[in-house]
């Protein structure tokens, strides 16, 4: 079968170029088809210089083609035995799925024996999907840039109880070094007053009584004073103690903090992702139901009571990511506890933020869910990360 040329497929430079290659292989690339580019010069007329170069039969364009060539080799080698439309859209359509475009896209170009149309069919697919990815892209990562933020300054303060339990560490061993040398010179000075109260009795006998009384009165007094410190400093060992052991359990919170971060924002990259990929909205009806491309959630409808007002139209968008429903209730601000009766009646599960909404209205969502058993999940915040990683227990527990 005879393969196109780069340049032969002029209309499709643009998103061959585009969609095929990186911009930092192009970079790498320019030096070797002999581009002069400026340092400073931006993304986008490096695009358009190699779309130029791309459409004349000249070295550069060949140059374009075998490094095409190398990276999507194991693609072309599947196209290249697919005959008729059918069998191309059909390979086209499972490497698209598993996110292989580029490839695939090239290899259609490239090997296929596909009409004019089914190329002019794949190239829509491709420009409608930069769209839409482009558009997502933005969303998802300015709330990927808040949640890593959040997870800085988490960390941040991590790392500053981290440095003040090390001090308080240092401080407490300096201390209890201290507090052993003392004890050993306290040691030391009961063993001499022991050994003087040995050599007082041998002088008993030459010594009068009311200068032995005296001398008592005196050692006795020592070693109450000596007992005293030894008492004070077993004291004051425990009190460094205590403040280690809050130090840890300080620690430990943060560190469980940190986790649930950590864990809202895979479930907030989860959303994203599956907001992004293609889905077959086969209603639940596969064959294989481990293997249905549909979100668990789809068909269902989670109320959402409390959080804040400004994000309803968020969260609506977040449930339908995850394919179901959502419905929303302020906790009481305005909408009535009989509203919220009625929409608990249409629901299926309940997610309840605890950090925006009342004592009472918890108690009632509680109250009702128990009274009509249907689950209900207390989220740590209102944020949407938080949702997400709702959303996502609810969607592993229809599984």
């Amino acid at each position: 079968m005879p393969k196109r040329e780069l340049w032969e497929l002029s209309d499709y430079a643009c998103p061959i170029v585009g969609t095929c290659l990186t911009c930092a292989e192009l970079r790498k690339m320019a030096g070797r088809v002999g581009l002069e580019i400026s340092d400073n010069a931006t993304d986008f007329e490096l695009h358009g210089a190699f779309v130029s170069l791309s459409r004349q039969c000249a070295r550069p364009a060949r140059q374009v083609q075998k490094h095409l060539d190398r990276k999507f080799r194991r693609q072309i080698r599947r196209f290249a035995r697919a005959r008729g439309d059918e069998a191309v859209w059909s390979l086209w359509t499972e490497l698209a799925d598993a996110g292989d475009i580029p490839g695939a896209f090239w290899a259609v170009m490239r090997v296929s024996d596909a009409s004019t149309g089914l190329l002019a069919q794949v190239y829509g697919e491709v420009h409608m999907l930069s769209h839409l990815v482009g558009a997502s892209t933005r969303a998802d990562l300015r709330r990927l840039s808040e949640v890593e933020s959040r997870t800085q300054r988490l960390e941040a303060a991590l790392a500053e109880r981290k440095l003040v339990l090390r001090q308080a560490v240092a401080v407490w061993k300096r201390r209890c070094m201290e507090l052993e040398r003392d004890l050993a010179g306290e040691r030391a000075r009961r063993e001499r007053a022991e050994h003087e109260r040995v050599s007082l009795r041998e002088l008993v006998e030459s010594r009068s009584l009311v200068e032995m009384e005296r001398d008592r009165a005196v050692l006795a007094g020592q070693l109450e004073r000596m007992q005293d410190r030894a008492v004070e400093a077993e004291a004051q060992s425990r009190r460094q103690a205590a403040i280690i052991e809050d130090s840890y359990r300080e620690e430990s919170t943060l560190r469980a903090a940190l986790a649930e971060r950590e864990r809202e924002v895979a479930a907030l990259e989860l959303a994203a992702m599956a907001g992004l990929r293609p889905q077959t909205p086969c209603g639940g009806a596969c064959d294989d139901p481990l293997a249905c491309p549909c979100p668990h959630l789809r068909g269902k409808c989670v109320l959402y009571v409390g959080g804040r007002s400004g994000l309803k139209s968020e969260y609506r968008l977040l449930g339908q990511r995850f394919g179901c429903e959502l419905l929303h209730h302020d906790g009481g601000l305005e909408q009535s506890p009989q509203r919220l009766r009625q929409m608990l009646a249409r629901a299926d599960a309940v997610v309840c933020p605890v950090d925006c909404v009342s004592h009472d209205a918890c108690a009632r969502v509680k109250r009702l869910c128990r009274g009509a058993m249907k689950p209900v999940l207390f989220a740590r915040s209102s944020g949407l990360s938080s949702l997400a990683a709702s959303l996502t227990e609810l969607d592993r527990s229809c599984q």
